[in-house]
Order: C-alpha cells, then sequence, then structure tokens
C-alpha cells in the first residue's frame, strides 16, 4: 500500500499569512485608538445623542382641589398638602461613604421613630430598589424638624446630611379636609381617595374643583444639553357658596336640639333668601363626618349592628346617611300646599278675597265617597281657610278651578319638576303628578290640600317664596362665585327670573293671611318677641293609611311685608304618640328665626311686651294649635280614611318616595 503524500505549508504562504495578521491587529491597534479619541473628546456629545432616544419620565407634581367656602369667605373644604417618606436604597448601598447606611437609619428613627433594624433590613433584602415608601400621609409639622436638620451648619451634620439627603426623598400630594366636620355635610359632600367628588357641591362642581398635574422632567436642547424643566400645575378653581356658617349652625343646633329631645325618623330645615333664590342653610338629621363619612357610629349605629351588616347593608345605610332630604328625598307636603291653591284661585278671580265659605266638616262625592275636614269650622272668609287650614274650603275652590287648570297650577309652581338647584341627585316628582287622566274629582280635592303627589323640600320653599316677593319665582342655587385659586373673580352666578306666578295684589293679600296664621291660627308657636312673621303649617299622612305615621312641617318668611328670610322645617315621624303635631316644626322654625333675624341685622319692627318671656319655647307641644285648630295634627291624614278613592292616587304617589 503506497504511502500518503503530506503537504508541506511553504515559506510563501507562511509570509502571506503572517502578513494578513499584522495588517488586522494594525486595524485593531487603530480601532482602539479611535475610539479613545472619541470617548475622551465626544463622549458627552454621543452620550447626549443616544439619551436623546430615551423616554424620560419626571416627577408629577400634584395641583391642590380647589377650596370651598361660605359666603362670607369662611373655608368650609380644603385641601392639605401630605408628604410620603421615601427612601432610595440603591443610593444609599453605592454611597462611597461607608457609613451611608448606618447614618439613614439613625436619622429615620431620630426624626420619624422608624426603627433602625426595621431599614437596616430593608436595605439588606432591597439594596436595589430605587422606590420605597416608609411613612404615608405625614403632615408638614411631622416633617418640618427633619427639614430643618438638612439645614443645619454644624460640621458634625454636614458629612451625615450628605450621605443621606440623596437617599431620603418625599412624595408630595393633598388630602381634603373638612375644619367644621359634620357642619353642612349634606350639601358640601366629600371626594374619594383620588380626589374625586362624590356628593353635594363637591360633586356638581367637580371639573371646576380639578385642576392638572404639573411634573419635573428632563429634555436635551438643539445644543444637546440636558435642561431640567418644572411644569407648575394648575390648581382647582375656588367655589364660593350662598351658604352662611352662621345661618348653618342655627339650623343644625336647633335640629339636633329636637333629636336629642324628641327623636324622628328625619328632620330637615332649610333657609333661603326669597329675594333671589340663594340657599343660606341646608340642613338635615343624621349628620355623618365629612372626614371619615363611612364611619355610620356618628349617625347614630352602634358597633353592633355595623358588624351585623353585610356589604349591600352597609351600602343602603351610608346610601341613607348622605344623601339630602332638602333635595333627594319626596314627600307628601299637606297644608302648606293650601297657599298656591289660594293663591291661584285669587289670581284667576275664581273666588273674591272677602268671599265667605261654609265648613260642614267635608266634602261627599256622588259615588258616596266622602273626604273630611281636620274640623267642623261652620263659617269662614278666606283668610281664615287659610288661618285654620281648612280642607273643606281648599276642595270647594279646587271645583272652581277645574282639574285641567290645577295641574297647569302645579307646573307654574314648579311641582313634578326640577328646580334646577346646583346640586346632584335633585328629585323632581313627575310621577306622582296626577295627570288629566289620573285626576278624578276626589283626586282634585285631595290634592288641594297637599296629600296625594310628592314635593321635595326645595320645590316647596321656591314656591312658596314666589308667593311672598310678589310673584317672582327664581332658580334656588347654593354657590355664588366662582373664584381663581388666588382669590381672582372668575364668575359670578346671579339671580336667574325663572317666571312669575302670582300678582303682586294676590302676594300682599297672602302676606296678611300668613301673618294671621302665626298671630292667631296654627303657627303661633313660630311667633318671634318683637317680629312679624308669616308662615303655614302643614300635616300629611304618610302610606299605608291608617298606620297614623305623619309627616309635619312649617314654612314661614320674615319679615313678613318685606320678607327677606324663608325657613321651612320638616319632621317625618317624630318619636311621639301622637305625630301630627305640626308644632314640632313651628317651634323649630321660630327658634331658627329668632337667632337668624338678628345675626343677619333685622330688626324688631314692635314693641316688645316687658313681660315676653322664653316660654313661646318652652317645648314642642301642641298647645296653642289645638286651641285655634281644633287638632291640625288630624289635618289632611285623617281625612284621607274616608277618601276611599283618594287613597289609590295617594298611595301612588307615596310609593315613589325615596326615589323619584
Amino acid at each position: 500500500m503506497a504511502k500518503k503524500k503530506i503537504r508541506k505549508f511553504s515559506k510563501t504562504n507562511r509570509r502571506r499569512l503572517l502578513i494578513v495578521f499584522l495588517f488586522v491587529l494594525v486595524c485593531f491597534v487603530c480601532l482602539i485608538i479611535r475610539l479613545v479619541q472619541i470617548n475622551i473628546a465626544d463622549g458627552d456629545t454621543y452620550e447626549k445623542n443616544v439619551l436623546t432616544l430615551l423616554n424620560y419620565d419626571g416627577q408629577t407634581i400634584p395641583y391642590k382641589r380647589g377650596d370651598i367656602t361660605d359666603r362670607n369667605g369662611t373655608v368650609l373644604a380644603t385641601s392639605e398638602k401630605i408628604y410620603n417618606l421615601v427612601l432610595d436604597p440603591y443610593v444609599i448601598t453605592q454611597s462611597t461613604d461607608e457609613k451611608a447606611s448606618e447614618y439613614v437609619a439613625e436619622v429615620l428613627e431620630e426624626y420619624f421613630s422608624i426603627d433602625q433594624a426595621t431599614v437596616k433590613k430593608t436595605l439588606e433584602e432591597q439594596p436595589n430598589s430605587r422606590y420605597v415608601v416608609l411613612r404615608r400621609k405625614m403632615t408638614y409639622d411631622e416633617k418640618k424638624p427633619y427639614d430643618d436638620f438638612l439645614s443645619s451648619e454644624d460640621e458634625n451634620d454636614q458629612k451625615i446630611i450628605s450621605a443621606v439627603s440623596s437617599g431620603i426623598w418625599f412624595e408630595e400630594s393633598y388630602q381634603r379636609m373638612y375644619p367644621f366636620s359634620t357642619l353642612a355635610c349634606d350639601l358640601i359632600g366629600f371626594t374619594s381617595g383620588d380626589d374625586i367628588g362624590l356628593w353635594g357641591i363637591e360633586s356638581y362642581y367637580d371639573k371646576m374643583l380639578s385642576g392638572t398635574d404639573g411634573r419635573k422632567y428632563g429634555y436635551l436642547n438643539d445644543d444637546v444639553d440636558l435642561q431640567k424643566v418644572t411644569e407648575e400645575p394648575h390648581n382647582g378653581k375656588t367655589i364660593v357658596s350662598t351658604v352662611d356658617i352662621n345661618i348653618q349652625r342655627i339650623a343644625e343646633k336647633y335640629i339636633s336640639e329636637f333629636m336629642q329631645e324628641t327623636g324622628a325618623k328625619n328632620v330637615a330645615a332649610l333657609v333661603m333668601n326669597p329675594n333671589n333664590g340663594e340657599v343660606l342653610g341646608m340642613a338635615s338629621a343624621p349628620v355623618f363626618d365629612l372626614n371619615k363619612p363611612r364611619d355610620l357610629t356618628i349617625a347614630g349605629y352602634t358597633e353592633d349592628q355595623i358588624a351585623n351588616m353585610n356589604d349591600q347593608d352597609m351600602s343602603d345605610a351610608l346610601y341613607q346617611v348622605w344623601r339630602n332630604f332638602c333635595v333627594n328625598d319626596t314627600y307628601e307636603p299637606g297644608s302648606i300646599v293650601k297657599t298656591m291653591t289660594v293663591s291661584y284661585a285669587l289670581d284667576q278671580a275664581l273666588v273674591d278675597p272677602d268671599e265667605n265659605f261654609v265648613c260642614d266638616g267635608g266634602q261627599t262625592y256622588t259615588d258616596g265617597t266622602f273626604v273630611s275636614c281636620n274640623s267642623v269650622h261652620e263659617n269662614l272668609t278666606l283668610t281664615g281657610s287659610i288661618v285654620h287650614s281648612c280642607n273643606d274650603v281648599m276642595m270647594q275652590l279646587s271645583d272652581r278651578i277645574g282639574a285641567a287648570s290645577f295641574i297647569q297650577m302645579q307646573k307654574l309652581f314648579g311641582f313634578g319638576q326640577l328646580t334646577g338647584i346646583d346640586l346632584p341627585g335633585e328629585a323632581s316628582c313627575a310621577a306622582t303628578i296626577y295627570t288629566a287622566d289620573t285626576m278624578g274629582p276626589v283626586e282634585l280635592w285631595t290634592s288641594s290640600f297637599g296629600q296625594g303627589y310628592n314635593t321635595t323640600m326645595v320645590q316647596v320653599a321656591s314656591a312658596f317664596s314666589s308667593i311672598v316677593n310678589g310673584g317672582y319665582y327664581y332658580k334656588p342655587h347654593v354657590v355664588s362665585e366662582i373664584a381663581s385659586d388666588s382669590g381672582n373673580t372668575i364668575q359670578m352666578i346671579d339671580k336667574t327670573l325663572m317666571r312669575t306666578t302670582v300678582s303682586n295684589t294676590t302676594s300682599e293679600w297672602m302676606k296678611n293671611a300668613l301673618y294671621q296664621t302665626v298671630e292667631s291660627g296654627s303657627g303661633q308657636p313660630a311667633q318671634v318677641a318683637g317680629y312679624r312673621i308669616g308662615g303655614k303649617t302643614g300635616t300629611a299622612e304618610k302610606v299605608p293609611r291608617g298606620t297614623k305615621a305623619r309627616l309635619v312641617s312649617f314654612i314661614g318668611a320674615a319679615p313678613i311685608d318685606d320678607p327677606q328670610l324663608v325657613v321651612y322645617v320638616v319632621v317625618d315621624e317624630a318619636n311621639a304618640e301622637d305625630q301630627g303635631q305640626s308644632s314640632f316644626a313651628s317651634t323649630i322654625a321660630g327658634k331658627i328665626f329668632s337667632e337668624a333675624l338678628p345675626y343677619l341685622q333685622i330688626f324688631p319692627t314692635e314693641e316688645v311686651p316687658e313681660t315676653e318671656t322664653d316660654e313661646n319655647y318652652d317645648g314642642y307641644s301642641a298647645d296653642n294649635e289645638d286651641e285655634v285648630d281644633a287638632n291640625e295634627g288630624a289635618d289632611e291624614g285623617d281625612n284621607m280614611d274616608e277618601a276611599d278613592n283618594g287613597d289609590d292616587g295617594s298611595d301612588d304617589g307615596q310609593a315613589v318616595d325615596d326615589g323619584e
């Protein structure tokens, strides 16, 4: 077998390979030299060019939600800056100072009471983390001692400050605060955790109160120089309400007094300026703490009751506590509506102001249905029908008005319609108002004295205001001005005239009748020494009929000759054997008048007898009313027991009590 010939690598090939190797080596050396030159001469430029391709996310600067104030500038809701204490473990662990971790632990313990062992454990377990929140929602006062330490000029402190300042920082945000806690809670409302308005003014004016966050970020200019820019936040606007904090306090004081002494399912008061629709006070019971809106103990729930609630029960309970009775809840208004029935009949020339009537205790329909009055008043003038709250006269007037015109009357006074008040969740009650197809003779009768359909407090107060102010129906509102966070006015919200309801002549006649009602009729508990007050009581039987559950009310104006203040009080199911005592409401109203009028510098116009004492306010009895009105507590309510056909319509109306 022949041997395989081995080829040798010639000298020529070895020389060529060496040349190639040397050439490649020279190229690598040249490349390295060039990279060094670039890094030394143009490294920053190339670094910036690369950085221009990166996305810069700067730090967010939160905006401050706008304040809510009362009409005099008292702050009702504001936002307080709070701080989250943030630790940057990466900066600390990578520090050239070997004692940086020790310094940080000591500083955090001294100024923020954070255990050193906790800090050291965090640094050991998360050495590469850039964001660890150690404490949340710190106030400025809690943070200030540390800020003072950073400003120290002591040489011993400087070394520590240098080591810790870059590894400890604060994240800023705002927390909504309500300085007066429960005051005007239904009206002001509150916000969610992410600063969104959930109720009241906070909700209705949420867009105005909200602002836009700012940012701190970096960018590269045309010369590729890194620039740091701060884009300032745009704070929310200030909402100036029409509410007077002192009027609000007065209303809440007497509601609270009644709830403590007597108690009720609910008590509410609405105080308005009848000449422009401004709401000066709006209150109801129970109340809740705006700073802790989900704490039901403040509303009267026990710990055991709360513990036994499931999620749905809790939700329902909170909803009932938060809702604004003056705007969101509906009810049958009772005898207060008689002021509208008489005013409309006068304006339509369907009755003479001096006409006399006979009350024989009620009216009987052709099918035998009998609708009773609260008493047998016998001979009454038209004024007397208001003073003594006679249902019989109202039924006679409603027959003259007729069903079609009565429906128009209700529309004229805003019943079954939204008033347009600037608060969320207003109920219209439209589903409870009879139509031409559903209003029969008995339904017409019961509607004339305020049974069989529902209203809201703000509807009744707005309608009544138009009767006593000369016939001008103004849109009710709770905000008068929108201003910038620096206080400059952006928008004024003036009074808005919606329509006229009655003539000035009718208004003057009705004011006199209302004055007589308080002087010698069912509204006597609302009297205030030295002041001429006019008003009307109301008692409504609730459904289901026959349970004796009553809602009583009083609405009045003062001074009645030139009304500057309207006070409307509703007491729903008082904790009393006889819930139908309208004096429950009129006494509260009288107390509100007695403090609010002097506060507003509306002074007495009549001489106060020297023997005048506080006997007018010695309790919540119906003694005065009983003497004059033969127990108006049985007013419209008991009438309905005998009005079989009327019950159907009334039940339909009350069925949507808390909904429509």
